[in-house]
């Protein structure tokens, strides 16, 4: 369910546009087209925020909280593309698709509050302020790199190597211990294998004091193991 707690003030409403780096630096009168037509909501964990396929009217810009954007696959799994948290825009790339649909449903991941954004107020900020596309190709530029990276450790790893990157990742944005953003069944689909075949690496590795599981948290506990395993997947630049 969603809900309106407070209407934002104007100049509420850009402080909070100023936090997000393609707005930053940016006056109130040069975004006052997405201010004047920005709509505050707060979702629950678990409440939908718009569906693949429906048309594009907005893009959210996440305040408080989390969501995530997922696809389900033709066997019914969720396969996660993204979570999101304070100060991202969620499928700002969506914007200027021809189609004008949301490509992929997105979800209250937790207790959430966001701040959506008109999509002809955002094209038209966009329009005139030359700024604001130059970090847009930045941004897509960089992004574009990133998945023909991962395309081809997708296509040129074992199912042990993609494990493997994947804890590296969040090591180092949490530590040696870090916990699980997504289900096991759901990393699963997002690296390409097995739920069985997920399940046989973990207890493979705890065995050999790899890693150590509690719950949802993970322990690396042999780093050096994983970097070895993932030596192929590391790039100059």
């Amino acid at each position: 369910m969603t809900f309106v707690k407070n209407i934002p003030t104007q100049p509420q409403i850009l402080t909070w546009l100023n936090q997000v780096k393609l707005f930053e630096g940016l006056t109130q009168d040069a975004l006052m087209p997405i201010i004047e037509n920005a709509s505050y909501m707060e979702f629950k964990q678990g409440d939908m925020i718009s569906y693949e396929g429906m048309p594009l009217s907005s893009c959210s810009l996440v305040l408080s909280g989390q969501v995530e954007v997922y696809r389900n696959t033709y066997l019914g799994e969720e396969k996660i593309f993204g979570i999101f948290s304070c100060y991202d825009l969620v499928a700002i790339a969506a914007v200027f698709m021809p189609h004008n649909r949301f490509p992929m449903t997105i979800r209250a991941k937790t207790d959430c509050s966001v701040l959506l954004l008109e999509k002809n107020s955002l094209l038209l900020v966009c329009k005139t302020n030359p700024i604001i596309m130059q970090r847009l190709l930045i941004r897509f530029s960089a992004k574009l790199y990133e998945h023909i990276n991962n395309i081809d450790w997708l296509t040129s790893s074992s199912a042990e190597q993609r494990l493997g990157a994947y804890f590296l990742s969040l090591s180092s944005k949490q530590g040696h211990q870090f916990i699980l953003p997504i289900s096991r069944g759901q990393l699963a689909t997002k690296l390409g294998m097995r739920y069985e075949t997920l399940s046989r690496l973990l207890s493979s590795w705890r065995k050999q004091k790899v890693i150590a599981i509690e719950g949802n948290k993970v322990i690396i506990l042999n780093i050096t193991y994983l970097d070895e395993l993932t030596l192929p997947s590391q790039r100059a630049f």
